[in-house]
């Protein structure tokens, strides 16, 4: 994983210089809301990303096709998408922001698993410009686990760890600073425990930013609807079994933030109800 990053970090400096600047949204339904994709390594054929009409947490969403391939030769395979050098105030960033938040869609879990991390920069000096080499922080998450169907990841600030130590000043100041930076970046390997990923995928994403506390889906969601599909079906059963054996946040259907045997029937009231 530390090699995949400094691998994908080369990449994400020298975009900086290649890539336009856009906002930073947290939603994605105002028209040229974007992300720059960054960089591809090992098994991608073709990765693209535009806007969704697709709802997985309020209104539009942001859609990655992802062209993962059976090639021998790689043991991982990851994309990375975000912004650079872009105004902190569009991280959302609310006061006193302690918590890294974004909702993701993801495929059934028999294609292979996949993980996030995610990336910060800060503008230590506030001369404009990031620079993780000299002047400013660079923050980065533990790998997070995507579950299959539609989950809400919130990943408190103190979790991210000091890339750079001894550049800037070492505090996770986003609320601070004329500019910042973010970088997502997806992985599948075969070290995971459902191995690579080797076929094209589809996922989707919104709601990512800096919050103050942890974000939940508006009006709890479809809480049944475990695979995310938008219908409620059989498979959903086999989908929450899956969160279940995984302790994916799908599998917490009574909302007392634990999995427990206690979620099956809880799961199935929530399925009875309906959505």
């Amino acid at each position: 994983m530390i090699l995949a990053h400094r691998a994908a970090m080369l990449l994400f400096a020298v975009s900086a210089a290649t890539h336009a600047q856009p906002t930073i949204p947290s939603e994605f339904d105002a028209p040229g809301s974007s992300l720059d994709r960054l960089f591809a390594l090992g098994g991608v054929g073709s990765f693209q990303v535009s806007q969704s009409i697709e709802t997985i947490y309020e209104g539009g969403s942001y859609q990655l096709d992802i062209a993962f391939n059976s090639s021998g030769i790689f043991m991982f395979s990851s994309v990375g998408l975000g912004v650079l050098n872009s105004g902190v105030g569009a991280f959302n960033t609310d006061p006193g922001g302690d918590t890294f938040s974004i909702t993701v869609r993801a495929p059934d879990p028999a294609v292979g698993d996949l993980e996030l991390t995610v990336t910060l920069r800060d503008d230590d000096n506030d001369d404009g410009n990031i620079d993780a080499g000299e002047d400013d922080d660079e923050w980065i998450s533990p790998p997070i686990e995507i579950a299959p169907g539609v989950a809400v990841y919130n990943i408190d600030l103190s979790l991210f760890e000091d890339f750079n130590p001894g550049v800037g000043n070492d505090l996770p100041d986003f609320a601070n600073g004329p500019v910042g930076a973010m970088l997502l970046t997806f992985q599948t390997s075969t070290s995971l425990p459902g191995g690579r990923i080797e076929v094209p995928i589809t996922l989707w994403i919104d709601h990512a930013g800096v919050y103050f506390g942890n974000q939940t889906l508006p009006g709890g969601g479809c809480l049944a609807d475990t695979n995310g599909d938008g219908v409620l079906s059989p498979a959903d059963f086999s989908a929450w079994v899956s969160a279940f054996n995984t302790m994916a946040p799908a599998c917490d259907q009574n909302g007392d933030g634990a999995c427990s045997p206690a979620d099956f029937s809880a799961w199935v009231a929530n399925y009875n109800v309906g959505c």
